[in-house]
């Protein structure tokens, strides 16, 4: 299990930037967790950002979401998801909002994000380890660090496809032997700013260590299983956006299959499903 040393914190960000957790976050976090939390008072915090609502009610109307008929207002999206969804959307396009800064290049990276996280909350209502709504979040966050090491290098792009060619070195170390740090570490930091668990934040930062499925490793069982989740989303998110980026599945899918008790077989299996429920739902939309 990777761990950061306090000390090295300014020389790992190398100049990175990391944007703070948004205050409409916060209110809304403290909001949302009141025994007697009130979702008009909710649904006017978001409605005060045009933009943050009508990024909000599109995801509600996605495949992930869609209950069938199309949601018009936060209310309708309070009303029909409940308020840890809405507040999943929330964080969905804050995060957007706070690293693309209307780089509309990034959209690709943004849609593989979102349906990620929701892949992420469904694999968690199959698997055992962690919740529906911890594995939303870190489908999300764990690959923050791309976008903020995007704008910080403008060769990065080119680092994130060698470092998918690779299949003989972790991604990560491909990164820390161009630019001296890595996307993982970057989200870890971030994850940290805007005050996640420490569960998804320590997941965060070591998210390309399959050594950790092993016994002895440190890092916790959740910890682990948002990794093991995360690799299997990414696999489903892949075929289903046609992205072809099949090397990390390739060196971890047998320490995830080992880490859930299943074999490879039962893991393509759950894979097809979901894929075939993701299409539908596409369909339907």
């Amino acid at each position: 299990m990777r761990t950061i040393d306090e000390t090295e914190v300014s020389k790992l960000l190398r100049g990175v930037e990391i944007p703070p957790c948004p205050a409409v976050l916060a209110a809304l976090a403290q909001e949302m967790h009141r025994p007697d939390a009130s979702s008009t008072k909710v649904a006017r915090l978001i409605s005060q950002d045009v933009g943050l609502a009508a990024g909000v009610i599109k995801c509600a109307n996605s495949p992930l979401f869609s209950t069938g008929s199309k949601v018009g207002s936060i209310g309708e999206a309070l009303g029909r998801l409940g308020f840890n969804n809405v507040l999943n959307l929330v964080v969905n396009e804050l995060l957007r909002k706070n690293l693309s800064q209307n780089n509309h290049a990034m959209d690709r990276f943004w849609d593989s994000a979102t349906y990620c996280a929701g892949v992420c909350a469904k694999l968690a209502e199959i698997l055992p380890g962690t919740s529906r709504d911890t594995a939303y979040t870190f489908g999300l966050f764990h690959d923050c660090g791309i976008p903020i090491l995007m704008r910080r290098y403008p060769d990065y792009k080119k680092t994130l496809g060698e470092a998918n060619r690779r299949i003989d070195l972790p991604f990560t170390a491909i990164e820390d032997e161009i630019h001296g740090t890595n996307h993982a570490v970057i989200g870890y930091l971030m994850a940290r700013n805007w005050g996640l668990p420490e569960t998804v934040s320590s997941a965060i930062l070591s998210h390309h260590d399959f050594s950790v499925f092993n016994d002895g490793s440190g890092l916790s069982d959740e910890s682990c299983t948002l990794i093991a989740l995360a690799l299997l989303a990414e696999r489903i998110v892949g075929t289903f956006l046609r992205l072809n980026e099949d090397g990390e599945w390739e060196k971890g899918k047998g320490a995830v299959a080992g880490f859930f008790g299943l074999t490879e077989t039962d893991l393509n299996d759950i894979v097809d499903d979901l894929l075939f429920k993701l299409d539908s739902a596409r369909k339907a939309a």
